[in-house]
């Protein structure tokens, strides 16, 4: 806990010596944002190529190469080259709108099991808007929980932040999975800029039973821009789990997730912490504290620092991690940035040890 009050404490004295020193204070139009995106219908403002009046096209491509080294016995240095990318449909027929995400994957490492070749469907849905602030979507969607985006052109680092997951639990969910998915199902939502609150019903969250009975999952999470720039956000997640889709086992048992975050963005400064508690079936357990600090210090380069600490316990084993995450994000042109990161993870565990990642990446936005 010592360690956790000093890095809160070098965030809130890092905030007010950005805002003392002179010249650091960007001159361009603020950036942060002026509500809360929880609920809206962001198919009518997002951005992209317009493929006629009522279709926009928008994407990215992704290059990145990897390399990373484990401290443990049987530990090998493992260096990667992915390449990623994905093309979205947006279709605006108000009051309809709907929204297809398809992923392009590329992965050259045949140890990455969370990864595979080939091309997915991501997302596929259809929202009708009531009226300005309510609205009903139905389809293939991004789960509402997680600060993280989904995608790399969302982050603030080449990485996601969280290490632990893959494979330690009976459901093998890699950290990005549990956090940000695609599942289908129904959703209600509320958006009237300052408040939102979404409300699901789906056919698994974590674990996918294509609304067999008593496996259904829901969601519900809600958020509040308290001043410009200032969001705080709730969120819970549910699970029955009749049958374990992994072993064939039958165990009665559930999964839950409830996460929290604040996020603070006044103009070039990026600040948030992440609160996360999982319970996994019968004898799993999970927690996990996300602190990041990101700046933009001109309109080509900004810079991100973020700390993640995650224990996991599955009866009488526990795995913790503390990981370090240094990342230089520079804009080439406006449509291509170069990233550059080093990540440094302390791990306590029988079965994984520390290591060190390192990463350059070219992201290809349009």
């Amino acid at each position: 806990m010592k360690l956790i009050t000093l890095l809160l404490s070098a965030l809130v004295l890092g905030t007010s010596a950005f805002a003392q020193i002179p010249g650091m204070m960007s001159t361009q139009i603020s950036s942060n944002p002026e509500g809360t995106a929880l609920g809206a219908n962001e198919t009518l403002t997002a951005s992209g190529i317009a493929l006629g009046n009522r279709v926009k096209m928008r994407g990215y491509i992704d290059f990145t190469l990897g390399y990373d080294d484990e401290d443990i016995a049987g530990g090998d240095q493992n260096e990667q080259f992915t390449t990623q990318g994905d093309v979205d449909f947006l279709f605006d027929f108000s009051p309809i709108t709907s929204e297809a995400h398809i992923r392009f994957n590329a992965n050259d490492d045949p140890s990455d099991t969370n990864d595979s070749n080939g091309v997915d469907l991501e997302q596929l849905f259809a929202r009708y808007s009531v009226n300005d602030v309510f609205n009903f979507s139905f389809g293939r969607q991004l789960t509402s929980l997680g600060y993280e985006a989904d995608e790399a052109t969302g982050l603030h680092a080449v990485s996601n932040a969280y290490v632990l997951g893959d494979g330690t639990s009976d459901l093998s969910l890699s950290p990005a999975q549990s956090r940000r998915n695609y599942v289908d199902g129904l959703r209600a939502n509320f958006n009237n800029g300052q408040f939102g609150i979404t409300f699901g019903i789906h056919d698994g969250y974590w674990v996918s039973n294509h609304f067999d009975g008593d496996d259904l999952a829901i969601d519900l999470a809600a958020s509040v821009m308290i001043i410009p720039g200032l969001e705080a956000r709730l969120g819970y997640a549910h699970q029955e789990v009749d049958e374990d889709s992994h072993t064939g086992l039958v165990n009665d048992s559930d999964i839950s997730q409830f996460n929290m975050w604040l996020g603070y963005n006044p103009n070039d400064l990026t600040l948030a912490i992440e609160y996360d508690n999982f319970e996994i079936l019968e004898d799993d357990e999970y927690w996990s504290l996300m602190l990041l600090a990101n700046y933009q210090f001109t309109d080509w380069f900004a810079a991100t620092l973020r700390y993640t600490h995650e224990d996991y316990e599955k009866g009488l084993v526990d795995h913790e991690a503390d990981r370090f995450t240094f990342a230089f994000l520079f804009s080439i042109t406006d449509n291509f940035g170069l990233n550059v990161e080093y990540s440094t993870t302390d791990v306590d565990s029988t079965t994984q040890g520390d290591y060190n990642e390192f990463y350059i990446q070219g992201l290809l936005s349009y």
